[in-house]
């Protein structure tokens, strides 16, 4: 896997550095660095990297709390979350990170194995994606269902439990919450409503005025709600990078 990553609020000095120790490694990109801490969200929207090293010695007392409000944030919205390392003074500091979505930290001053550390990390992480599991269970009592991952069209809400609509006009009951599935889905499912969770890999149209969702091949349209409407956006444009046009 290759990354693309911004290091966001660092001196030049110390950036120059960092982006040294990452070209000896192979599958690294630079994109959109900024030393003001401020551009954090525009880098993200800008230029989309899926790795970013944050200097969080920028964040003191109430500014360290928002900025984990910003990344919280940042990971219950955003369609492609982008791997977050703090770069840190102290370890508690790190820690503090490491509870609030970061993946990985890196004590300044940063040293080569550090970021041999962090490389080995990404390298596990990336085969663990990729072996990610092809099924999922619906389990109710003593009765096991399994259902490919790949062939789900969109999940709705039913009061406590999901209806799986599947892409052969089939619906199956889970006795479980939408915000269960939400959470055990891989990332190529998005929530969309309150009510809604689609696979973005049957999408075939995203209609921001009309707040629609159009899914292949059954031609349902569904809703997402104001909430959302980021999400759907991003989401459009991402789509619309990966087609001709």
């Amino acid at each position: 896997m290759k990354f693309k990553y911004s290091i966001i609020g660092l001196d030049a000095k110390s950036m120059s550095l960092l982006n040294s120790q990452l070209s000896q490694l192979d599958g690294y990109q630079e994109v959109g660095s900024v030393e003001n801490p401020q551009e954090l969200l525009d880098i993200i929207l800008s230029v989309t990297p899926n790795l970013i090293f944050i200097n969080v010695d920028n964040y003191q007392d109430q500014n360290f709390t928002d900025l984990m409000n910003i990344i919280n944030d940042l990971y219950r919205s955003f369609i492609q979350k982008p791997l977050l390392v703090a770069l840190a003074s102290t370890e508690e500091q790190a820690y503090d990170c490491i509870k609030n979505n970061f993946f990985y930290y890196l004590l300044r001053p940063i040293t080569e194995l550090q970021v041999q550390k962090l490389n080995y990390k990404l390298r596990s992480t990336s085969i663990a994606i990729a072996n990610l599991p092809k099924k999922i269970c619906l389990q109710t009592y003593s009765d096991y269902r399994f259902i490919e991952i790949a062939d789900i069209l969109f999940l709705k809400a039913d009061n406590n439990t999901s209806e799986f609509f599947m892409l052969d006009n089939t619906k199956i009951v889970a006795y479980k919450t939408l915000k269960h599935f939400e959470s055990v889905l891989p990332e190529s499912f998005s929530r969309i409503h309150q009510s809604f969770i689609i696979n973005q890999n049957y999408i075939s149209r995203i209609h921001l005025g009309k707040s629609e969702c159009h899914l292949k091949p059954i031609k349902q349209r569904l809703p997402f709600s104001k909430s959302y409407r980021n999400v759907m956006a991003k989401l459009a444009s991402n789509l619309s990078s990966n087609s001709i046009s």
